[in-house]
């Protein structure tokens, strides 16, 4: 919500300000607003689901439980409804094992294809149900 999320620093410096002038201290104030959370649409979520155990199988999906992350696919979802999902690409025998963010991160580019598979699949159901 835009308007909780302009509010909250507000409320935030309103309590700085009352504690720092209760103990004759002085403060500045300076509020980053960073990523705005990642809301996976409902129903793209679903599509991305079925169409990822349709091709990998079940047991190739994970459920992640919601989180507190910051993304910046987030912007993507304030122009489009979407779909935040993981593809893995790590692989221990290839030595490809450090995690994101890491100076030693990289991807076993043999995952790319896992990836275009779940972007065509997906397109075209998402497209076919559109019509």
């Amino acid at each position: 919500d835009e308007t909780l999320r302009r509010t909250v620093p507000q409320w935030m410096e309103r309590i700085v300000k009352g504690i720092t002038e209760a103990h004759g201290a002085s403060y500045e104030f300076r509020f980053d607003y960073g990523y705005r959370p990642v809301i996976n649409y409902d129903e793209v979520t679903r599509v991305m689901e079925e169409t990822a155990c349709e091709l990998f199988g079940e047991e190739a999906v994970a459920r992640l439980k919601p989180n507190m992350g910051g993304e910046d696919f987030s912007a993507f979802l304030q122009k489009a409804p979407g779909s935040f999902f993981y593809v893995g690409a790590g692989n221990v025998e290839k030595g490809i094992v450090y995690p994101h963010h890491h100076p030693r991160f990289t991807i076993d580019e043999d995952a790319l294809e896992i990836g275009v598979q779940m972007f065509v699949a997906a397109t075209l159901k998402l497209l076919a149900g559109a019509e």
